[in-house]
């Protein structure tokens, strides 16, 4: 009997102990902090992660410049409250390192901002060994990225919005997406936005990328890091950098992005209704007439140039000779005198703007260069000096139409010249009319109506994608022939 007794309590001693250590076992696991990658890790106050967890993991992302991934560079989208203090967690090995601002780490002033970069709020500059920790101004979803060789971090503050062609904003303003903000999880939501056939993307604070080092050579003639600040690829599968995304049915619809913490950023695009139905107008659009050669459509049909993503309207710049017989100008959809039109000559024309009719356009004053522009919603033609601009960085500025990029027509040798060139850059040209507007009656923008210098000819952009680049340098001009199609540059 005492034998037994002893048994039994060796025997609830030794269990004791077993459980014992294995609670002390557990209690070390869930202490322990749940890293097993290197890597470089968001924590603190102002997160929702008070300890190194892989949900703050920041992840390899693409240079912009390249679109490939590049192994310093990394990213994390992630909630962060205003006032409050991060850090930047540096895991190698055993080695944890936390990392705070550098004395240059600051928020960029609006007027220093590269014109692609976003504008809600971007900070940017070193980081180093610290306990300081990083501040945010507001509650809000910020895209945090950093390249570990040149020691570059940056923070912008992320508002979400759609742009495109198939967008009511086009490829200029964004359609703003609104958010509830949570430390866990943020749906950016826009609905009853009217989508053409065309193509989008998702980009926040309207940028298109950030610029940690603008210098860097990556070789190959290659320069810069940068962080893209859009989405593309597909609406199911998102890709930073990635192609336009299209949009195959002209409706009314709604779209959620959704950030969520240790997940990622995921959206969704819903169909919620018909829209109106669209006007229907012409893919093309031809112009006649004695005044611009003759009467015959396969000698003398002139093709005019359509305005992108605005199906009403058409442009072309021609010379109109004065005092010809049977002069005027008409128009056509084909090379065929079927619904064809002209002006209304009997009501006359407003600052060169007559309405629509069954007319031969009236002779002009002077034999000359006119920019004629076809206005099938608002049922008008413009015909009035050419206004051709250059815009980018030769001319020195991305705003559109200003004076002193304005080309000089000259009519006595029929060409239309630039002004000097103010920097090596990529040549950019368009045109502006008084009538060549959106349906809302805005002008349209620039690009929609531009056009370039390849190989000595004029390559309009029309309805198509981005054009090739011809680089120019400082001092030179270029020259414009459109009787015969052709430019030089020199």
């Amino acid at each position: 009997m005492k034998t037994n007794f002893l048994k039994s309590t060796l025997k609830f001693a030794v269990m004791a102990l077993i459980a014992s250590t294995m609670m002390v076992a557990c209690d070390n696991e869930e202490e322990e902090e749940p890293i097993v990658l290197d890597g470089f890790y968001i924590s603190g106050d102002a997160t929702a992660l008070d300890k190194l967890d892989t949900k703050g993991r920041l992840a390899v992302t693409r240079n912009e410049v390249t679109q490939t991934d590049r192994n310093e560079l990394s990213e994390i989208y992630i909630a962060l409250k205003g006032g409050e203090t991060f850090t930047i967690t540096e895991v190698a090995g055993s080695t944890k390192t936390v990392l705070g601002p550098g004395t240059d780490f600051a928020m960029v002033p609006e007027a220093e901002l590269d014109n692609d970069e976003p504008k809600e709020g971007l900070w940017r500059g070193s980081f180093v060994e610290s306990e300081t920790g990083f501040t945010v101004p507001e509650d809000g979803l910020y895209h945090v990225a950093l390249d570990s060789e040149v020691e570059i971090i940056v923070i912008a503050l992320v508002k979400w919005g759609l742009i495109g062609g198939a967008t009511p904003g086009g490829w200029s303003d964004n359609t703003e997406m609104t958010a509830t903000f949570d430390l866990e999880k943020m749906t950016f939501m826009v609905e009853n936005v009217t989508m053409l056939e065309n193509e989008f993307k998702f980009r926040y604070s309207n940028g298109w990328k950030i610029i940690l080092d603008a210098n860097y050579d990556l070789g190959g003639g290659q320069t810069g890091i940068k962080v893209n600040t859009n989405f593309g690829g597909s609406v199911s599968d998102l890709v930073p950098g990635g192609g336009n995304i299209a949009n195959t049915e002209y409706a009314v619809y709604k779209f959620e992005m959704t950030w969520e913490l240790g997940v990622g950023t995921s959206a969704v695009m819903t169909k919620t209704g018909e829209a109106e139905p669209l006007p229907e107008y012409p893919e093309e659009l031809y112009m006649i007439g004695a005044a611009i050669g003759g009467w015959d459509w396969a000698v003398n049909g002139i093709q005019m140039v359509p305005v992108h993503s605005h199906p009403h309207l058409f442009w072309k710049i021609v010379w109109i000779e004065s005092g010809v017989q049977v002069a005027g100008v008409k128009f056509a959809p084909a090379k065929e005198w079927v619904g064809d039109f002209g002006v209304n000559a009997g009501a006359g024309a407003t600052d060169g703007v007559w309405a629509k009719g069954g007319d031969n356009l009236p002779d002009v004053a002077a034999s000359g260069y006119y920019m004629v522009v076809v206005n099938l919603l608002d049922e008008t033609i413009e015909v009035n000096p050419p206004k051709v601009h250059g815009i980018g960085d030769a001319f020195g500025t991305w705003d559109a139409a200003q004076a002193a990029t304005l080309f000089t027509v000259d009519n006595t040798n029929k060409v239309v010249v630039s002004p000097a060139f103010v920097a090596d850059a990529e040549l950019r040209m368009h045109v502006a009319a008084n009538t060549l507007t959106n349906a809302d009656g805005n002008a349209v923008d620039w690009w929609q109506a531009e056009f370039i210098v390849l190989e000595g000819v004029i390559e309009y952009r029309g309805t198509g994608n981005d054009q090739a680049r011809v680089n120019v340098t400082t001092g030179q001009t270029v020259t414009l022939d459109f009787t015969n199609e052709t430019g030089t540059i020199q």
